[in-house]
């Protein structure tokens, strides 16, 4: 047993000092970004990564290269530091809005045929330039490589981002019937936040969502069972926490000329600045309140998408999914023009009320 224990030891200990020693032997980068340069057909291309100073203490560093294709940025950045670049750990990349709306498949084609690079990686447009955003607080020891891909893990999974990566954006990239999303951040005050959604076609990103569509745009998006909504008339505001949100298909007239979007919502009302809220009267009023508002929202997200001929949602994938000998090409033709309804239910069943 005292064998036993020893050559356990001796063998985590191995493993510890392999780590370090693999850590000691390569440049790991956390985040890309990607720029348009001043360089005709040239982009720029800018990683961060972890200087360690000792075993428990760090400090994050960029680094910046020019090159015409994403393979020659990284090329340069990798002659230009003394361990070569890994991108195993990799865990964000972004893209200036100027570049993403000139296209960034290319780009993205480089990472995506790299072994090391998983599918499960966040993408994210940016406002301002990806240098700016990926340099903010880099001086700070122990600033986390990860801050940018928990940014977005954590609005995704506590507030009103659609679940949105590597691989969400090539299925919907390499789909007949959909068109791609990503988050959208902006620089605000010394830091970074979620500003709201970048719309694309294919590759191209043409238009954006603010952060009052996010909640509308998610329950359309996909079933959650967390979020938060704000809403508001003249005499009154409150907030409805979302508890479940189920979307399901009705599709009338086939072959799919009239498609209804039906989301069934429940929520906990947290607060509400008109009196007697707790009555089954008022909340029942909340309610279909709340249902005109959503409806509305709805509309106008589906109008937007209609002019913009674009479905980031995938309402064709579901009617391809549901409909025989499918035609694709007649769905997308069509799209523009389609009779899509939405129709929300809510129904308020907890209250812990802040008046």
């Amino acid at each position: 047993m005292k064998k036993f224990l020893s050559l356990l030891v001796c063998l985590l200990l191995t493993a510890c000092n392999t780590e370090k020693e693999v850590l000691d032997d390569i440049t790991m980068v956390r985040s890309f970004g990607f720029d348009k340069y001043p360089k005709k057909n040239h982009i720029n291309g800018t990683i961060i990564y972890p200087i360690y100073i000792d075993e428990q203490t760090f400090k994050m560093r960029d680094l910046s290269a020019a090159g015409e294709t994403a393979k020659e940025v990284r090329a340069e950045l990798n002659e230009m530091v003394s361990k070569p670049l890994f991108v195993g750990k990799l865990n964000t990349v972004l893209f200036s809005q100027e570049i993403a709306k000139e296209g960034i498949m290319e780009t993205l084609d480089m990472l995506q045929r790299d072994p090391g690079v998983g599918r499960a990686i966040y993408l994210a447009i940016t406002k301002e330039s990806t240098k700016e955003i990926l340099t903010i607080d880099n001086n700070l020891a122990n600033h986390d490589g990860n801050f940018y891909s928990s940014l977005i893990k954590q609005n995704e999974n506590y507030s009103n981002l659609p679940h949105l990566n590597f691989h969400t954006f090539l299925y919907a990239y390499f789909s007949d019937c959909m068109d791609p999303i990503l988050p959208y951040l902006s620089h605000r005050n010394n830091s970074v936040k979620i500003k709201g959604l970048a719309l694309f076609k294919k590759d191209k990103m043409v238009g954006t969502l603010g952060e009052e569509d996010l909640l509308a745009f998610k329950t359309l998006y996909q079933n959650l069972n967390e979020g938060s909504y704000q809403f508001s008339s003249q005499k009154y505001k409150g907030n409805l926490e979302i508890l479940k949100s189920r979307i399901h298909y009705t599709i009338l007239a086939k072959p799919h000329h009239r498609v209804i979007l039906n989301v069934n919502v429940k929520g906990r009302l947290t607060e509400y600045t008109k009196v007697n809220a707790g009555k089954p009267n008022v909340i029942k009023g909340i309610e279909r309140n709340i249902e005109k508002e959503l409806n509305r929202e709805g509309y106008k997200l589906i109008g937007k998408f209609q002019k913009l001929n674009i479905d980031p949602i995938g309402i064709g994938e579901h009617v391809r999914s549901r409909t025989r000998a499918f035609d694709h090409k007649g769905w997308n033709k069509n799209y523009s023009g389609l009779d899509i309804k939405v129709k929300y239910q809510v129904k308020i069943t907890e209250s812990g009320i802040s008046q």
